[in-house]
């Protein structure tokens, strides 16, 4: 295979992943905002124009949390398990079809 279709691939994926970001971040505000007016309070509006930073601001706040490993815990799996739960997960865009036509029963 040529490089640049390695390359044009790899920006696909990324632009798939982004674009998916960027839908579960403004779903999610979405769902906030819903939720404030039907409990008549306010929503999320803290972070710029009319809160529509404030999945950023969420984004941020989630990587900036301290990792808390409880002193009971075996450590290795309380790290393995969510990662095995998030691989999995991952693993959905592995059907994605890279490769060219396939004919099957001539069509």
């Amino acid at each position: 295979m040529d490089w640049t279709l390695y390359i044009y691939k790899t920006v696909f994926l990324f632009i798939i992943l982004l674009v998916t970001l960027v839908v579960a971040m403004y779903s999610t505000y979405g769902e906030r905002k819903v939720a404030a007016f039907m409990q008549d309070r306010r929503g999320p509006n803290r972070a710029g124009l009319f809160g529509l930073l404030q999945p950023i601001a969420d984004g941020v706040k989630m990587f900036m949390k301290e990792e808390i490993i409880p002193l009971t815990a075996n450590k290795k799996l309380f790290i393995l398990g969510p990662s095995i739960a998030m691989t999995t997960a991952m693993l959905t865009g592995v059907v994605i079809p890279w490769g060219g036509t396939i004919t099957i029963a001539g069509r």
